[in-house]
């Protein structure tokens, strides 16, 4: 053999090596092909070494290193048949000690000095034919596994696979004709000519365009490697197989449950398997033996039928469905809280007297709900030039130096221009750890880790309207999960509707309220002005003309007009104050007589037994039926004196409320003037009762009853 051929394989040999590297390294088989190569280029190394360089390694150590290389090809080719045909998990720490254990006793024996005079003995070699025989057996070994894959395939695949079993055949029938031909060189070139054709057929495979599977799956693998359990049951209802994954889900062996009875692991199968039905479906909750904790399992049986139709057993499926069941509930609890949050917040709604009370509870509840450590609301207020700012309502959890920083104004001002440039309306999740300039906040400045920003936004049919927004932060490394905030989102939609309903409600009582005022100033104080004009201009005219005129009667009608329009006037006054009862009923009802009945000419008086007992209720309806009553005799009773009385007896409490004024006949006036209406319509939202007693030019009294437990 010319040094330049041997060469030239060499540098070939070695561009293979780097190209396979390269192309390869991802591809099952890509390393032992890989390593074979490089078996390959090391076994013509040390050839080269031994027969033409100029520093020749000596025959024993060629001869030893034949012997290694020899094994070792064989081993890379069945390694790479293992991983091709999709057993790669028989390679293992235990089969890669196995498979070294024969090229390394050999190696043991060739160096042993009594050993290798025994073994390779010239005319004997009996290690070398020991190391042949190994060789043979794993190349035979690694011809079945392929042989075995692709002819369960189409035969137009193993058409087109052809040349991967060839390449197992040709370093096979090398090895054999090594065994008739006794020259050495000619069985060295022999043996790497048919590794060479073997890597040839390899790579053919792998870049091959015309195989629709470059690595073949055998139904075999797919079955015994598949995440669903099966389980064959006979036609005794006894267990005789199962795959990996059925051991795992019935949390015993294959050795253990095999010939075992099926109701060993499904206690309803008789009734199941007496079923006329040909697939059936259920679904167990099953504890695993060898996992803790509970696992869902959907069964899907089915019976099996040879060609002649006739049952021979069944066929159980097992499906784990552990983590769609525990996301489901998962799924299912946190609807179940936002569902609670939401009611929680909407009662909260319902009773609470003012805007801080409601926003105040409903901070509280998000804050537990959410397992956080601080909450804030900031809401859209007016400014005097017309213009909107955001200021802080209400908060939970916060330091005062934090409280400072986030209530300041370049802390309100970025929060209202991110609220402002967010088109989309979508939440803010900051964090500590990538804190920049772009967040509207900086946590490091207000004590937290994590951190959510949720927009308060009312969405109408024309436009959004911006409310505010609700600030949530964490001081633990905790971040706000995608589900949090969403349901964050959902919550702070309801407080936005809310919040928007009280606005909308307060400005619709305040206009109502505003017009009835305008009309009842129109309807009195205007009236009496009215009618002090035009007394004044009548008997402006009866002088002019020269008519006779009373002036002590002219005078004494002006004065009563006037008079009356002053009592009406401090009325309206008194009314536009907002009312709190926050001091009690008796406390509120003396601050009314003495601010309009005792600065227009009457004599009031109340009335009232120690520790009176209700209901915040029952003590807002009775004051406002007061109140009507009171207006009334301002207005239309003419009375000098008024007295009310409140009593209380065991189980009730009595407001009476009598004056001296002119009176009225009850037969004649309807329900729908002087008031009466409405007093009997807030007495009956109490369950309460109401007497009216009236005589013309006797005066008038009211009695309501209300029980203490209402």
């Amino acid at each position: 053999m010319q040094l330049q051929s041997l060469i030239l394989f060499l540098i070939l040999i070695t561009f293979a090596v780097g190209a396979i590297l390269v192309l390869l390294k991802k591809t099952p088989g890509s390393v032992s092909l890989c390593v074979l190569v490089i078996i390959i280029a090391a076994w013509l190394s040390a050839y080269l070494f031994y027969r033409f360089l100029a520093t020749p390694i000596s025959l024993q150590v060629w001869r030893a290193v034949h012997y290694f290389s020899l094994a070792s090809a064989a081993t890379s080719v069945y390694y790479f048949s293992i991983s091709y045909t999709n057993r790669a998990y028989w390679i293992n720490k235990s089969t890669i000690t196995l498979f070294l254990l024969e090229p390394i006793i050999i190696q043991i024996l060739f160096w042993t000095e009594p050993l290798r005079r025994i073994f390779f003995a010239p005319g004997f070699w009996l290690g070398e034919q020991i190391n042949l025989i190994y060789v043979l057996m794993i190349l035979t070994g690694s011809l079945v596994l392929l042989a075995d894959t692709l002819l369960n395939k189409p035969r137009i695949h193993f058409l087109h696979a052809g040349t991967m079993v060839l390449g197992t055949l040709f370093p096979l029938f090398g090895n054999i004709s090594t065994i008739f031909i006794r020259n050495f060189e000619t069985n060295l070139l022999i043996l790497i000519f048919s590794y060479c054709l073997a890597i040839v057929g390899f790579l053919y495979i792998k870049f091959s365009s015309s195989l629709i599977e470059t690595t073949p799956l055998t139904r075999e693998i797919v079955v015994e490697d598949m995440d669903d359990g099966w389980m064959v049951i006979d036609d005794h209802d006894n267990i005789i197989d199962l795959n990996s994954s059925a051991e795992k889900m019935v949390g015993l062996s294959r050795e253990t449950i095999y010939g075992q009875p099926v109701t060993q692991i499904l206690t309803e199968w008789p009734k199941i398997s007496k079923s006329s039905e040909g697939i059936q479906e259920m679904e167990m909750r099953r504890s695993v033996k060898s996992q803790s904790g509970w696992h869902y399992l959907n069964i899907r049986i089915s019976q099996l039928r040879d060609k002649k139709n006739g049952k021979f057993g069944h066929l159980i499926v097992w499906r784990d469905i552990t983590g769609r069941k525990l996301a489901d509930d998962a799924r299912q609890r946190a609807r179940d809280e936002l569902f609670v949050l939401l009611n929680a917040i909407s009662s909260t709604a319902n009773r609470s007297i003012n805007m801080e009370d409601f926003l105040s509870e409903a901070s509280y509840q998000i804050l537990y709900s959410f397992q956080s450590q601080s909450v804030a609301v900031f809401l859209t207020e007016e400014e005097d030039a017309g213009k909107q700012k955001l200021s802080l309502k209400t908060h939970f959890g916060l330091e005062p130096e934090y409280l400072k920083e986030l209530n300041s104004n370049t802390a309100t001002s970025n929060l209202y221009n991110w609220l402002t440039h967010n088109d989309e309306n979508r939440p803010l999740t900051v964090d500590n750890f990538n804190d920049s300039s772009d967040y509207p906040l900086s946590l490091k400045n207000i004590g937290a880790v994590f951190a959510v920003l949720i927009p308060l936004i009312t969405y109408n049919q024309h436009e959004n309207s911006i409310l505010g927004c609700l600030y949530l932060s964490r001081n633990e490394n905790i971040p706000f999960s995608q589900d949090e905030i969403i349901r964050l989102t959902t919550s702070a939609n309801q407080i936005a509707t809310l919040i928007d309903s009280n606005r909308r409600r307060q400005l619709a009582i305040a206009l109502s309220e505003r017009q009835r005022l305008l009309r009842d100033l129109h309807d009195s104080v205007s009236q009496k002005l009215y009618g002090l004009v035009a007394l004044t201009e009548a008997a402006q005219a009866g002088i002019e003309a020269g008519s006779e005129i009373a002036p002590l009667q002219v005078l004494t009608r002006i004065g009563e007009n006037a008079r009356q329009a002053v009592k009406e006037m401090r009325l309206f006054l008194y009314e536009m104050q907002p009312v709190d009862l926050k001091d009690g009923l008796v406390s509120s009802l003396h601050f009314r007589l003495a601010a309009v009945e005792g600065r227009a000419d009457i004599r009031a008086r109340l009335l009232s037994d120690e520790n009176i007992l209700l209901s915040k209720e029952n003590e807002i309806a009775l004051y406002y039926i007061a109140q009507e009553a009171l207006n009334n005799i301002l207005r239309h009773a003419r009375a000098k004196n008024v007295v009310v009385n409140i009593k209380q007896t065991r189980q009730h409490v009595i407001l009476e409320i009598k004056d001296d004024g002119q009176g009225f006949d009850i037969k004649k006036i309807d329900d729908t003037g002087l008031g009466l209406r409405n007093m009997k319509e807030r007495v009956l939202l109490i369950k309460g009762k109401i007497k009216i007693s009236s005589t013309v030019g006797a005066g008038t009294k009211i009695t309501v009853t209300v029980s203490k437990n209402s």
